[in-house]
C-alpha cells in the first residue's frame, strides 16, 4: 500500500463516487511506483459492487489518464489479473477538464449495486433539456355581458313614451344612457311636478342633461315638440291678432 498514492487518490476528482472508490482501492493495493494487479472480482468484493461495474470504472479511469492497464496472459485458466500503473503523480484532474466517457450505466450491470449512485456528466457537449409541452388553455366559458337597455331603468314618475323618446335622443347625439346616468336622472326627476316636461324641454333644445329648475311650477306635462312645428309664444299670437284686425 502506498500512502502517498492513497492521499492523491482521495484528492483526485473523477466525477463518480463509485469510480473514486475503485481508484482508492487500486491505490491501496499499489506499490510506491504505482503498480498493482488486483483482479476485477477482488475489487468488486472490496467495493461491494458488481464485477461489471468495476470493469466499466477501470475503463473510464484509463480514459481519463489516471491509470494504464496492461492485460496479462497466463494462469491456470489462460488469463490472470491485469497489471495497473497508477499515474496520479502530478495529476490534477478536475471536473469539467476531462470529458467523461459514457460506456453504459452501472445500474444495468447484473448483480451490481452501483445503480443507487447518481451518474454525473462533465462533458462540454450541450445538454438538450426536454421541452415541456404547453397545454392549450380551455376556451373561456364566460358569457358576454348583455347590452344595457335604458328602458329597464325608466323612472316611475315618467311616462313610457317620453322616456323612450329621451333614450332615442341620447342615442342620436351619441350619448347613450348608462345605468349610472339613469339612476342619477331618476333621482333628479324624483318629486318633480312635471318630469315629462323636463325631458321634452331637453329633447327640444338638444341637451344631454335634465334641468328641472327651468320648468316653472304649474307647467303641464307635454309631448315632445317636433322640429318642424313653429315655435309660437304669446307675443307672436298677439301680433297675429293685430294683423287680422
Amino acid at each position: 500500500m502506498s500512502m502517498e498514492l492513497m492521499v492523491k487518490a482521495m484528492k483526485t476528482k473523477v466525477g463518480n463516487p463509485l469510480r473514486k472508490l475503485v481508484l482508492i482501492k487500486l491505490a491501496d493495493n499499489a506499490s510506491d511506483q504505482g503498480e498493482c494487479w488486483p483482479s476485477y472480482q477482488h475489487i468488486a468484493d472490496q467495493c461491494e459492487i458488481s464485477k461489471r461495474s468495476v470493469m466499466l470504472h477501470v475503463s473510464n479511469l484509463e480514459a481519463q489518464g489516471l491509470l494504464k492497464k496492461e492485460t496479462r496472459k497466463g494462469g491456470p485458466k489462460g488469463n490472470s489479473s491485469n497489471l495497473y500503473y497508477l499515474t496520479l503523480t502530478g495529476a490534477a484532474y478536475s471536473l469539467g477538464v476531462v470529458q467523461e466517457i459514457h460506456q453504459g450505466s452501472a445500474a444495468a450491470a447484473p448483480g451490481g449495486s452501483a445503480g443507487v449512485a447518481p451518474r454525473t456528466s462533465h462533458s462540454f457537449e450541450p445538454i438538450t433539456e426536454p421541452v415541456e409541452q404547453t397545454v392549450a388553455a380551455a376556451p373561456s366559458t364566460k358569457k358576454k355581458a348583455a347590452k344595457f337597455d335604458p328602458m329597464t331603468c325608466k323612472p316611475a314618475n315618467v311616462s313610457e313614451q317620453v322616456w323612450a323618446d329621451w333614450c332615442q335622443h341620447r342615442k342620436e347625439i351619441r350619448k347613450p344612457l348608462t345605468a349610472t346616468t339613469c339612476a342619477k336622472q331618476a333621482k333628479t326627476l324624483a318629486g318633480h311636478h312635471a318630469p315629462d316636461a323636463v325631458i321634452n324641454q331637453s329633447i327640444s333644445n338638444g341637451w344631454t342633461g335634465l334641468f328641472p329648475e327651468k320648468v316653472l311650477p304649474g307647467a303641464q306635462q307635454g309631448q315632445r315638440r317636433q322640429s318642424n312645428e313653429p315655435d309660437f309664444d304669446d307675443s307672436t299670437w298677439a301680433e297675429g291678432l293685430m294683423v287680422r284686425t
